[in-house]
């Protein structure tokens, strides 16, 4: 189930963003990764900004959340992470299955009003679609 998310989740927030992208460690260039990935300062500040999230639920848990913010007639996509226990591969999710992303950019792309656009430098997103540095 896709679902907005709210202030109660704004620890299951960042524990999902810090987890996904554990994965790509390593790989995100060493200038762009921190520890924790995002503090939660900076994640309140995304919030202030106007970034809203929305998150995928199984079996009654957030698994995956999408970080989403207008801007003007363009909707951006800010922030998109998955538990690495639930991402595809490693979650029992059969190949055919939408992977939690692709469900939640599904859900989600009927309510950008024009266009829908990537950040500057969303290196979980853009190496999970197949891209490299």
């Amino acid at each position: 189930m896709i679902r907005r998310c709210h202030n109660r989740d704004f620890d299951l927030i960042w524990t999902i963003i810090n987890d996904g992208a554990q994965a790509y460690k390593g790989t995100i260039p060493a200038d762009c990764w921190t520890e924790p990935y995002m503090s939660k300062q900076k994640l309140q500040d995304e919030i202030d900004e106007g970034v809203v999230f929305w998150g995928c639920e199984e079996v009654g848990a957030l698994v995956g959340v999408m970080g989403i913010q207008r801007v003007r007639d363009v909707t951006l996509v800010r922030h998109a992470y998955v538990r690495t226990s639930s991402q595809r591969g490693r979650s029992g999710r059969a190949r055919h299955e939408p992977a939690i992303g692709e469900q939640i950019l599904a859900f989600l792309k009927p309510c950008a009003p024009r266009s829908t656009a990537m950040p500057r430098r969303p290196w979980p997103l853009i190496l999970a679609l197949g891209f490299r540095a």
